[in-house]
């Protein structure tokens, strides 16, 4: 539903007071503190007879996936709060695995003879295997790598807003060339039950913020939009130790500055990435290329290299589903393997993939924690979750000053990569010219072009500074993810194309 500002304020609390405790959201939703636990949804004896109607034709195993999410976001354009969405979703999905195959259906709410129906449907993927057995239940604790001070559903709807509207201030005042600036706020409350026919039952509840703010500045009919996002699954404390106002800053100064931006060098030349999202690189040109599905299937240009060396001794690359809070972190994937700190690659040689249940049974390895999925509309896939280069030794300003020419990268925006060649295409969205080891000044136009793993061998400087920069990755469908990196600096592998 849409509504103006002044409509959202009055009926948020209606609202809020209205579904909290309803019969609905008790039976659907579970799990909250005017209802039971989400496990009480269905009992034992009914799970068992899901699980087992999804294995009727056979298949190596079956799983249940409930959720629920509550939701709230809105969003504050031309100096007013344009929309709000208060969002209630919840529903259950059945898998039947058989080989490399996946049956799967599901359905909304969590009505009991629909589930059967669907558990039906979703065995069809299997062809008269022998039958298996679903085995007794094992209750699994959830990991506490999410934490939470202050449920955000605990605080009302206008601090929110009076939050984003002090960083709309911020950035607005910063220049008279700011024209347009948009804030996006959005929380939610995931919660989340697995069960599966080899016993498996865990369940958790994780909270999530998401801030997006967009900056527009115009000047000679010259226009750039600077951004900056802000997420982890925490509760409100989120705000203790991310500053919304400092953020809307940040996005105007990128605005404003990227005005006075000179047209971009051309060719190759060493590049240095700046810390946190500039990761994206290797989250895109690399990372992919890592989840264990494009591997078993070919897919990948890091197919049949398990052990070689794919980039210089500086480079080891990790996904860490265990980073404690972080955008990327959910305790257990969605296949209710806990999370874990997975080296990729070491040392510039290639250690291992990221896995879900199936790309490890079909390259003989272990779950990694990164079977993932959007919803339970969704069954689980190879995703990244936090990933990142691990700090170096140099010092970022020694890297720049050691840099006679080249090119500094401070954000990237839209690309396209290769999984099977490696290849990247990237537009820059802010970067400055290098010059006698100093950032000298801003310029437009330069995209990057190269292969993952040209990329990796000729990293040369590897700064002391990881940060983790926060997005949302899509491979059919769509998970949060951090992707970060310390300074670095790729000596060549990439070329530069420029406007000159």
């Amino acid at each position: 539903m849409t509504i103006d500002r002044r409509e959202f304020l009055k009926r948020t609390a209606a609202i809020s007071a209205a579904t909290a405790c309803s019969p609905w959201l008790i039976s659907i939703l579970g799990n909250s503190a005017c209802g039971p636990a989400i496990k009480a949804e269905f009992s034992e004896t009914q799970i068992k007879s899901i699980l087992s109607n999804a294995l009727g034709r056979g298949g190596d195993f079956s799983e249940i996936y409930i959720e629920k999410v509550s939701s709230l976001s809105f969003k504050m354009s031309e100096q007013a709060f344009s929309a709000a969405t208060v969002g209630l979703a919840g529903g259950l999905g059945v898998r039947t695995v058989d080989g490399e195959n996946n049956g799967y259906a599901y359905i909304n709410g969590k009505d009991y003879s629909k589930a059967l129906e669907a558990a039906a449907t979703a065995a069809y993927i299997a062809y008269g295997a022998k039958a298996v057995n679903v085995a007794a239940p094992i209750i699994t604790p959830a990991p506490d790598t999410i934490s939470v001070k202050i449920p955000v559903e605990s605080i009302p709807e206008n601090q929110k807003m009076e939050l984003v509207r002090k960083a709309e201030d911020a950035a607005r005042s910063y220049d008279p060339s700011v024209r347009q600036v948009d804030i996006t706020y959005y929380d939610q409350v995931q919660k989340r039950i697995i069960a599966n026919s080899n016993g498996l039952r865990i369940e958790n509840e994780i909270p999530l913020i998401w801030v997006v703010i967009e900056v527009l500045a115009e000047k000679n009919n010259v226009r750039h939009q600077g951004r900056v996002r802000l997420s982890a699954h925490q509760g409100f404390e989120f705000f203790d130790t991310h500053d919304i106002v400092a953020g809307a800053i940040e996005a105007a100064k990128e605005a404003v500055t990227m005005l006075d931006a000179r047209p971009a060098p051309s060719g190759k030349m060493p590049v240095i990435m700046n810390p946190g999202w500039g990761g994206v690189l290797i989250h895109e040109a690399v990372g992919h290329g890592l989840e264990g599905d494009l591997v078993f299937k070919g897919s990948s240009i890091y197919t049949n290299k398990l052990g070689q060396k794919i980039g210089s001794s500086l480079v080891t690359l990790i996904d860490d589903s265990s980073w404690p809070n972080a955008r990327g972190t959910t305790g257990f994937d969605d296949e209710g393997t806990l999370g874990r700190r997975n080296i990729l690659i070491e040392n510039g040689i290639l250690k291992g993939f990221m896995h879900d249940l199936i790309s490890a049974k079909k390259l003989g390895a272990n779950p990694t924690g990164n079977g993932r999925r959007e919803s339970y509309r969704y069954f689980p896939i190879p995703r990244m979750t936090n990933t990142f280069l691990a700090n170096g030794q140099a010092n970022p300003d020694d890297i720049i000053a050691n840099t006679p020419s080249g090119l500094f990268v401070r954000a990237l925006s839209g690309g396209s990569v290769d999984t099977i060649s490696g290849q990247f295409n990237f537009v820059v969205r802010e970067a400055y010219a290098i010059e006698n080891g100093k950032i000298a000044y801003p310029v437009s136009g330069a995209t990057l072009i190269g292969k993952g793993i040209d990329v990796l061998l000729n990293i040369d400087a590897v700064g002391n500074d990881l940060e983790l920069g926060v997005g949302i990755c899509g491979k059919g469908q769509w998970v949060p993810v951090t992707a970060g990196m310390p300074t670095i600096r790729v000596a060549d592998g990439i070329l530069v194309g420029g406007t000159t």
